[in-house]
């Protein structure tokens, strides 16, 4: 068994690699390399190949890349704000989504209605495929819409309707950018002069009703 201190050593070796041939190549595919080596095919129906599969599409989910499989399909039944909304799929299933990576003002919130309106523009009438990463402690599907191969999580945010919500998903440097570049231009709820973050509203709305 490798020891902490071993595992720590491969780990940096498996950064620095990674960065290396990002640089280098523009991509990294090291882990493809390898598993070519290893097996002698990419493996599809192993457990090595399905692992790579699954890191390719939680990849092309960051980028904005449309992956060629989704967690949940079906089309929107309501839409609660403009990070929020809920997909009934082929089974007549209901899922309630929550958009990954982003933070929309509350709907009681300066830009809250235009928020929702803009969501609403980007997917009525639409087939919608989420990337789920996590399911949170409402019971929401947290992950990455995508409308016609567009991802929607990324569009709010460059239409200056979303924050990035950094606090978690810090890794997200698409979404990062996309903020950056809308505060720049001050498009959307950045054309404000100075607006507040929906954590810093709900956590006011909170100390507010607690007096």
């Amino acid at each position: 068994m490798l020891s902490p201190r071993n595992l720590v050593r491969i780990a940096v070796v498996l950064l620095a690699l990674s960065l290396f041939q990002l640089a280098t190549d523009g991509e990294i595919n090291w882990h493809r390399q390898a598993l070519d080596t290893f097996s002698g095919t990419r493996g599809e129906d192993t457990g090595w190949g399905k692992a790579v599969d699954s890191l390719e599409t939680a990849g092309a989910a960051r980028e904005g890349q449309a992956p060629t499989q989704f967690d949940l399909t079906g089309r929107v039944v309501r839409i609660a704000d403009g990070d929020t909304l809920s997909l009934l799929d082929a089974g007549n299933t209901q899922h309630k989504v929550r958009f990954y990576g982003i933070d929309a003002p509350e709907r009681d919130q300066p830009h809250g209605d235009r928020a929702r309106e803009a969501l609403v523009a980007l997917v009525s009438g639409k087939r919608l495929g989420v990337v789920v990463i996590e399911e949170d402690d409402y019971g929401r599907k947290v992950g990455t819409v995508y409308a016609d191969g567009r991802n929607v999580n990324l569009a709010m945010v460059q239409q200056g309707h979303a924050w990035w919500y950094q606090y978690f998903a810090r890794q997200e440097h698409a979404l990062e950018a996309a903020e950056r570049d809308a505060r720049s231009a001050q498009r959307g709820l950045w054309a404000a002069d100075d607006p507040m973050p929906p954590w810093d509203w709900r956590r006011q709305q909170r100390l507010n009703s607690n007096r």
